[in-house]
């Protein structure tokens, strides 16, 4: 091994654990979060179909979360992936910001300008999951992304619980500023702990560049229609089911915000305790069987909602959750990481997340009408459907790379 090659090995070693740490911290708060937000607006006069505007415009699958990435993705292959990160987690904290006032004020309002916040920091996601891809070896990005999984997941098994007893008994608002030091914690790992992986390139920042990049955006990339399609079409189903799914059980069970924590952190436990198995699984396989597989374990979590009532098998059903976002989430990052060249990743990783933001935006609201209409199961039920149509999708329209060269 040269010079050179150590120390790109050991710098890579470094950006692995620094991005594990920082996705400890920030796993922390979006575990928090999650949980807490859609209690916190109902309890400031929300209603179940303003919570699923609220996700179409900022929430996973939501309009601004989604169409920020492909810029943010732009931008970091152009200017590095720190400053990108750094700049999401700004907007984090701001955002974190505009919770905690809106309680002591009661200004529903607020959380509207801190979902709008929280969602302009998904710019940084791709910049993120490029640096995973980077800084790994080839044959070794399955276990990278999963560790990295792993670390963000694994504070959720204690975290969400803790989160939602506080919060019963101190308030919502009372939990923000401790989100706030934990984002600025995650921001100073960034900033001391990794080395950037790209070269600058601010010649490249120009607005023909950025409105070129903007007119392909949201068109899938030759050879990956099929994909891009299964991961929006997910958007768009979830969102419209589980997207909505703990406001619901709060709205029609009466559900106390601790209760959904106990719920978050088992499905963290089954998320955390799979995921390495599944990326090493995956070093040398192909991924398009475990997507199918992720959805289909989709259905009779579905089944259980609809017709279950009882806290205790609905927080046993998280188990099942979470072994299927640990098939699917990380499994999409890697898919990508082997189809693409280094200086198109944060791009491409950001125009997914465009398209999906694209089909996924009005899931929220579709899915807070749908429940006026017909409580919970309607919603549910569209789940259901959109999960065969999924998986259909992923068996006859999507390509395996890994499998054609084997």
């Amino acid at each position: 091994m040269s010079v050179d090659e150590k120390i790109f090995s050991a710098s890579a070693r470094n950006n692995l654990r620094a991005l594990a740490a920082k996705g400890f911290l920030l796993g922390a708060n979006n575990s928090i979060y999650n949980v807490i937000w859609q209690p916190y607006a109902l309890a400031l006069g929300a209603t179940v179909p303003v919570l699923g505007v609220l996700a179409s415009i900022g929430g996973w699958f939501g309009l601004i979360t989604n169409f920020v990435q492909p810029l943010g993705g732009w931008i970091a292959d152009r200017i590095g992936r720190k400053p990108v990160m750094i700049l999401a987690g700004v907007f984090s904290a701001l955002a974190f910001f505009m919770f905690a006032l809106a309680g002591p004020l009661s200004l529903l309002p607020l959380i509207f300008v801190g979902v709008i916040l929280l969602a302009i920091s998904a710019l940084g996601i791709p910049a993120s999951a490029s640096l995973v891809a980077e800084s790994a070896h080839h044959e070794k990005q399955a276990s990278a992304f999963s560790t990295m999984q792993v670390a963000v997941m694994l504070p959720g098994i204690i975290a969400p619980t803790l989160g939602g007893f506080l919060a019963d008994r101190f308030g919502h608002a009372a939990i923000f500023p401790a989100l706030i030091a934990i984002e600025l914690a995650a921001m100073l790992v960034i900033w001391r702990k990794i080395t950037e992986t790209r070269a600058v390139n601010r010649n490249a920042l120009n607005r023909g560049a950025a409105w070129r990049m903007i007119t392909r955006a949201f068109v899938p990339p030759r050879g990956l229609r099929g994909f891009f399609l299964a991961v929006a079409m997910d958007s768009f189903f979830w969102g419209i089911g589980w997207g909505l799914l703990y406001g619901m059980l709060v709205d029609n069970l009466h559900f106390t915000t601790q209760q959904l924590g106990i719920m978050s952190s088992m499905s963290a436990i089954s998320w955390t305790t799979t995921q390495l198995p599944i990326g090493r699984y995956l070093d040398r396989r192909g991924a398009r069987w475990m997507l199918i597989i992720s959805q289909s374990l989709g259905i009779p979590l579905i089944l259980i909602w609809m017709t279950q009532s009882r806290f205790e098998i609905f927080a046993l059903a998280q188990l099942l959750f979470g072994l299927s976002a640990s098939t699917w989430a990380p499994v999409i990052n890697l898919h990508l990481a082997r189809v693409l060249a280094e200086n198109e990743r944060a791009e491409t990783f950001g125009r997914l997340n465009a398209f999906r933001g694209l089909i996924g935006f009005p899931a929220g609201a579709i899915g807070g009408l749908l429940y006026a209409f017909g409580g919970m199961t309607l919603p549910l039920l569209v789940n259901l459907i959109g999960i065969v149509l999924i998986v259909i999708v992923l068996s006859f329209w999507v390509r395996d790379p890994i499998m054609e060269r084997a």
